[in-house]
Parts: C-alpha cells; sequence; structure tokens
C-alpha cells in the first residue's frame, strides 16, 4: 500500500489527524513509525501472515488486560483491533500499536527483573484461552537433518546422533505456551527503565525451557568462547531468580539449559535456511556448527553446579 492511502486510513478509521509515516523495516510485514499528535507503530500485514498477526494482537490485547508491559492496541473509532482492507484484489491488515520508545535492555544488569517478566508471561499465559500451535521434535531437529540429507552432508550421521540424544533429554519436560522467539531484542526499555515485551507472531505450545534458553544464552553462535559460557551461567542464575517468583520450574528443567542450547543451533539453522534457501550454507560452515556443538558438549557439565540445581521451586 501507499503511504497517501495509509495516511487516508490513519485519518478516518483512527481519527489521527495529519498523519505522517516513517519507514522502519520490511519483514512478514511492512512497519512504519506513526508520528500524530501521539506517536504510533503501524504494522501492515499481508494475507500470508494474516493468522498469525490475528493471534498476535489477541495475546497482545490479553497480556495488557492483565496488567503486563506490551504495546497498547490502538482500536479504530468503530472498535476494531485490526482493520482489514483490499488494495488490487489483495487483503491487508491494518495493525496500529503504541510506540514504545525505548531500546533492548543489557540483560547482565536486569536479569533477574526479565526473569520476573517470562515468569508471569508464562503464567498468564496458561490461561489464554485460544490454543496455540505445537511445535516438537520435527520443529526443533527435524527439520534441519531433512536440510542436511537434501545437501548430502557426509557427517551427517554425527548430527543424527546427536540430535536423537538431545532431543532424548528433553522430551518429557513440561509444555506450555511459548513466546516462541524470545530474544533480547523483543524486549524494550523505556527511560523510565520499565521493560516490555514484544512480538507475538511467534507464540506456540512448546517447552518452557525453551523460551528461557533463548532470553539468556549469551554464547557466540560461531565462537565458543570460555568468557562467554561463564556470562551465561551468571545470567542464568540471575534470571532464575526472578522467574521462580512467578512460574515453578523442576530440577530436571533447570538443569536441561544446555542441552536447549545445543537444540537451538539445530532449530535456528533450519529457520535461516527456510528463510535464504538451501545453498546459502556450505559444508565448510556445517563443519563449523559441528565443532560448536560437540566444544559446547564439552561444558555442559558447568551447569550442574550447586548454585544453579537448588534454585529449583
Amino acid at each position: 500500500m501507499d503511504e497517501r492511502s495509509l495516511q487516508d486510513i490513519l485519518t478516518e478509521k483512527y481519527e489521527i489527524e495529519s498523519p505522517s509515516l516513517e519507514f522502519l523495516r520490511e519483514g512478514g510485514s511492512h512497519t512504519y513509525a506513526v508520528n500524530g499528535k501521539n506517536k504510533y507503530l503501524l504494522k501492515v500485514i499481508g494475507p500470508a501472515f494474516s493468522d498469525t498477526a490475528r493471534q498476535s494482537v489477541s495475546i497482545m490485547r490479553y497480556l495488557e488486560g492483565n496488567g503486563f508491559p506490551v504495546p497498547k492496541t490502538i482500536l479504530t473509532k468503530s472498535g476494531e483491533a485490526v482493520f482489514e482492507t483490499e488494495v488490487e484484489g489483495e487483503k491487508n491488515l491494518i495493525v496500529l500499536m503504541g510506540f514504545i520508545d525505548g531500546d533492548e535492555p543489557e540483560l547482565e544488569n536486569c536479569a533477574s527483573e526479565v526473569g520476573g517478566l517470562v515468569g508471569r508471561f508464562h503464567q498468564l499465559m496458561e490461561k489464554y484461552p485460544e490454543e496455540a500451535i505445537s511445535k516438537g521434535k520435527e520443529f526443533f531437529i527435524g527439520r534441519y537433518l531433512e536440510f542436511l540429507r537434501k545437501k548430502n552432508y557426509p557427517r551427517i550421521a554425527e548430527y543424527e546422533e546427536l540430535g536423537e540424544r538431545l532431543w532424548d533429554k528433553v522430551k518429557n519436560l513440561p509444555q506450555g505456551k511459548c513466546h516462541g522467539d524470545l530474544h533480547r531484542g523483543n524486549l524494550l526499555q523505556n527511560s523510565d527503565g520499565q521493560i516490555s515485551l514484544v512480538d507475538f507472531d511467534t507464540v506456540c505450545r512448546a517447552p518452557f525451557m525453551f523460551d528461557v534458553m533463548v532470553m539468556c544464552d549469551m554464547t557466540d553462535y560461531f565462537n565458543l568462547k570460555q568468557e562467554d559460557i561463564k556470562l551465561t551461567k551468571e545470567v542464568y542464575r540471575k534470571f532464575l531468580s526472578g522467574y521462580l517468583e512467578y512460574h515453578a520450574l523442576s530440577r530436571e528443567e533447570i538443569l536441561s539449559f544446555p542441552y536447549w542450547v545445543a537444540i537451538r543451533h539445530f532449530q535456528l539453522q533450519a529457520t535461516i535456511l527456510e528463510i535464504y534457501g538451501i545453498d546459502c550454507i556450505d559444508e565448510g560452515f556445517i563443519d563449523g556448527q559441528l565443532w560448536w556443538l560437540n566444544k559446547w558438549q564439552e561444558s555442559m557439565a558447568d551447569f550442574a553446579d550447586d548454585e544453579i540445581t537448588n534454585c529449583s521451586g
């Protein structure tokens, strides 16, 4: 949609006077900053992502109604949270939110607070009335192995054996409605220090520990360094001190953290290949990831120290 059409919609449907638009980014949607009397965030979503967008808005409104810090959904003057329009035969969804003027927080300095935020999120989502898509072994492990088979990767047996061993460690862990992409970029801290959680397009039913690990993993994806492992342990320990005030984790769940770090590499590699195509990585890159995973396994025992295992609630 052109900017003039969007400005007309904002004026007519949302009663925003003389709005100006600033394009921010393109992904599953086109995102703009809207400047009027107040500042807003506008998303224009195509038909391929309409179901995901409706789910995301529903979750944001549910969380907002329960006092959880998320972007405020701005309704049309007729009370719609999602406005549907059609341009040249293609339907688009318009979602308008309050703009959070903030930056990604430094997790090292607020891990306990973020832990409390994630714990509250998991607690509230247990009562969210809608179902969420389940993600299990095929999503976390199987997709990447299938890509490696298509590439005829010669050392695939090592990946297959590791994938089976990792999944066996986590397959029976408690599951619930998770964020699904809980990296630090989906946190915004404003000038008052309040931290908000954003982007609910990937909410799914999965083990809670997947969310916990994605937030706390401070390792470099390509180069495993001892200082990063130490920092990850420190952040994880502080995170748990806040998280467990709102949502319990068993000792088995807490000890599963290093397995999830390794599983994340399978999951993220598959997602990258789905987006950029099977030829975006070569055999040398895959070898490098296998080196990383083998090196990581040597450090797994470090996450079984008393300070961590005694955190279970």
